[in-house]
């Protein structure tokens, strides 16, 4: 953003937000907030907010969340022990 190209910033921020990517969404956030000078829309806000949701929606299954709780070593001796 130093080359003071936001528009663009703003889009590619669009883009990962809408994968997924929480640092995306808080950077385009932060860009909406009013003492910010170089700004996002409230459309732009909205439209990250909505793709952020759906991707994390998208991604989220029972067996991910099995995955969580159980963590990785014990998924990993799962894994040997089905081998």
């Amino acid at each position: 953003m130093r080359a003071g190209n936001h528009d663009l910033a703003v889009q590619h921020f669009l883009i990962s937000a809408k994968l997924g990517y929480q640092d995306s969404l808080d950077n385009v956030k932060i860009m909406f907030m009013p003492c910010v000078v170089h700004r996002a829309t409230k459309d732009d806000y909205a439209e990250a907010l909505r793709g952020h949701q759906k991707a994390v929606a998208e991604m989220t299954s029972p067996d991910r969340d099995e995955a969580k709780a159980l963590g990785f070593e014990k998924i990993l001796s799962v894994r040997r022990a089905k081998s």
